[in-house]
């Protein structure tokens, strides 16, 4: 998190590090919410783009997050890595039953990750409902495993305008606040 007494000398990579960390905040925000309303209208809108979509969002996101606490920063590109690897392992798949059970386990990596960005900016934003994100986008997945469409409709719409209103919110502050004082962390 950004210090008030620290404005950074930010180089162009560090822009444009923040900058792809944003967009892929705002692109798991918007899977998020059109996965939703495409659940519960029942109306086509992403059809077999949303995992390719929340995957992309989520490896964005996860490679160009500026954490500066060692415990933690290898640990949210992992998630999303499990998540990639997992999902390699489904394309040569013949099985539909098996490529499915893959690619959802991919998807609950993914919203893994998800939900540990909007952990991470509730410290920022102090956004109520953030904390719940684990539960909106766990439950999205058993709801998706049971086949209960209204259920996981309702978490992804819970959980999709969470999102978009920190994405909102992350947009309006400067670029130079998610870097902070590199100092602290930089070799």
């Amino acid at each position: 998190m950004a210090s008030p007494d620290h404005t950074p000398n930010m180089e162009p990579l560090d822009r444009l590090t923040v900058v792809l960390y944003r967009s892929g905040l705002s692109l798991f925000a918007l899977s998020t919410v059109l996965e939703a309303a495409e659940l519960l209208s029942g109306q086509p809108l992403l059809g077999r783009w949303h995992l390719p979509i929340t995957a992309a969002a989520a490896g964005l996101a996860s490679a160009n997050i500026h954490l500066y606490d060692v415990r933690f920063r290898w640990f949210f590109p992992l998630i999303s890595w499990i998540g990639f690897i997992i999902l390699s392992f489904a394309l040569p798949v013949q099985s539909p039953e098996i490529k499915a059970t893959l690619a959802v386990l991919s998807l609950a990596f993914f919203y893994a990750g998800g939900a540990m960005f909007a952990i991470k900016e509730y410290f920022c934003f102090r956004i109520p409902g953030l904390p719940l994100m684990p539960l909106l986008l766990g439950g999205a997945i058993l709801f998706r495993c049971s086949h209960f469409i209204v259920g996981e409709g309702l978490c992804l719409t819970v959980a999709g305008l969470l999102y978009v209103w920190m994405t909102w919110a992350k947009w309006r502050m400067p670029l130079h606040d998610d870097t902070a004082d590199k100092s602290m962390y930089q070799i």
